[in-house]
């Protein structure tokens, strides 16, 4: 595939491997032994990987294969594909228990829509995992003690009100998209441009890399006021700290994330300090400039902002990104109906964040016994909430497994940037980012599909469906048609 090594400008090529679940040979879901099961309406789901025993039927994602004993969410044939197990959980215990983890599975849309609406009931603290993943690893707490950001603090997706109110305020302050988005929305086409001239004349593109990835990373940049060289250091800042949370990854993943993260906090320290001293109009300059009446932040506030921004400004993006040239490569008569119907884009991309949301869970934690779905909640309890699953529920989305877009998905709005105090603070860019890059590279390349020979590798990470490589072949479009 190619790296862009700059944000604008020279592509180098480096080897890749791919997979893609609709292309493997290997069942969809394999029968699996050697784990805890839970009985319910007599099949039984699990969440943990366990050893292959016996192939079962192949499906991706759900049409009319025969059904299935065991589900697993987290074997690889599932998180490439995690849809009919999705659609076996909404169907037969949708609000489904796993006694081993204390963790409630919550799929259907109505009740995840509940839990979101209800912050009173449901804290955030623990918002973006199943698990603290430093906890199962000594040495990566003992890295994280040299932390000069303690006691850590909770702030914006891991706060609950009142005090994320105030983190919200601040950074909306702060970050203000409308003005992001008036300084930054007219380099985007530009910038766009300037990712495909490093790869038309080749006839394909590895998207992740050369697209999807240069584009969020550039906002990402002109937010913290950094060079293009620093911006994809803290590129593998952010996808070490986002391994890490999702959880079930290795211990040298944690491991790098906890030196990262003594690495990051020492990049915001400085750059607080050169704000207080010099000042600064980026993005921790304005951080710092509180209003007399409100209290300032601290520095482990801070610091936690600036990674949820980091994170949150690169991630959602560059699957949404992704997922978008994926579903036009492979779905038939897709590209020629946005050609000729222009004004279907902007559909098409609310369909497509509903049909494939890039971050696909959220957690919560009740704070009181609580029925959702009829079923009842101990306090203490820990949700997983489903937004893949939700997104999809076919007592609101007729056909929901369908990519359709003629949809109007204003009739029951997606969770794919969540719902109600925790909504994504950076979804307008997100979205202008989006509509920008899929529109330029539509006037730039034609007929794209799937580069012979390749075929696409799912982000491996649970509760993300994006990418790790998606090589896309194309024709150019002739130079005397509008770029």
């Amino acid at each position: 595939m190619y790296i862009t090594d700059r944000l604008v400008g020279r592509c180098k090529r480096v080897e890749v491997r791919n997979t893609e679940c609709a292309e493997r040979s290997q069942p969809m879901f394999p029968r699996l032994t050697k784990q805890p099961y839970v009985e319910t309406t007599g099949r039984r789901i699990a969440m943990t990987e366990a050893k292959v025993q016996t192939p079962a039927a192949r499906s991706c994602p759900v049409s009319g294969t025969p059904g299935l004993d065991e589900i697993s969410l987290l074997s690889p044939e599932a998180l490439e594909c995690p849809y009919h197990a999705y659609a076996r959980v909404r169907a037969e215990d949708p609000v489904h228990h796993l006694p081993d983890q204390n963790l409630w599975i919550v799929s259907r849309y109505d009740d995840v829509d509940y839990v979101l609406s209800n912050p009173e009931k449901f804290t955030s603290k623990e918002a973006l995992s199943s698990g603290n993943a430093y906890r199962d690893f000594p040495a990566a707490l003992k890295v994280l003690k040299k932390s000069k950001a303690l006691p850590r603090q909770r702030t914006l997706i891991l706060a609950d009100p009142p005090v994320h109110a105030f983190h919200r305020k601040v950074v909306q302050r702060a970050l203000a998209p409308a003005k992001t988005l008036r300084a930054f929305g007219p380099t985007i086409k530009e910038r766009v441009n300037g990712f495909i001239d490093c790869f038309v004349e080749e006839g394909q593109f590895e998207c992740v890399s050369q697209f999807s990835i240069p584009l969020p990373m550039a906002l990402v940049s002109m937010i913290f006021d950094v060079t293009e060289k620093q911006v994809y250091e803290m590129k593998g800042w952010s996808d070490n700290f986002f391994s890490a949370l999702t959880g079930h990854v290795a211990e040298e993943t944690v491991m790098k994330a906890a030196l990262d993260t003594l690495v990051f906090e020492d990049f915001v320290l400085e750059r607080m300090e050169k704000a207080r001293t010099e000042g600064s109009d980026c993005f921790i300059g304005k951080l710092l400039n509180a209003p007399e009446d409100e209290r300032p932040l601290t520095d482990a506030e801070v610091i936690n902002i600036c990674s949820q921004v980091l994170v949150g400004g690169n991630e959602s993006t560059i699957n949404f990104i992704s997922n978008l040239v994926y579903a036009i490569a492979t779905t038939k008569g897709l590209e020629e109906r946005l050609r000729n119907e222009p004004d279907l884009l902007q559909n098409f991309l609310e369909e497509n964040l509903r049909h494939e949301a890039p971050l696909q869970s959220m957690y919560r934690i009740a704070l009181e016994s609580v029925e959702v779905g009829g079923v009842t909640i101990p306090a203490g309890a820990k949700l997983m909430l489903n937004f893949g699953s939700a997104n999809r529920d076919e007592a609101h989305y007729e056909n929901g497994e369908a990519l359709d877009i003629n949809r109007d998905n204003r009739e029951t709005l997606h969770m794919a940037f969540g719902r109600g105090i925790h909504a994504c603070a950076g979804q307008t860019i997100a979205r202008r980012e989006g509509m920008i890059a899929i529109r330029v590279l539509l006037s730039r390349v034609k007929n794209l599909r799937i580069a012979e020979g390749t075929t696409p590798e799912r982000n491996p990470l649970f509760g993300v469906r994006g990418f790790k490589t998606l090589h896309v072949a194309f024709d150019a479009v002739p130079q005397t048609e509008d770029a």
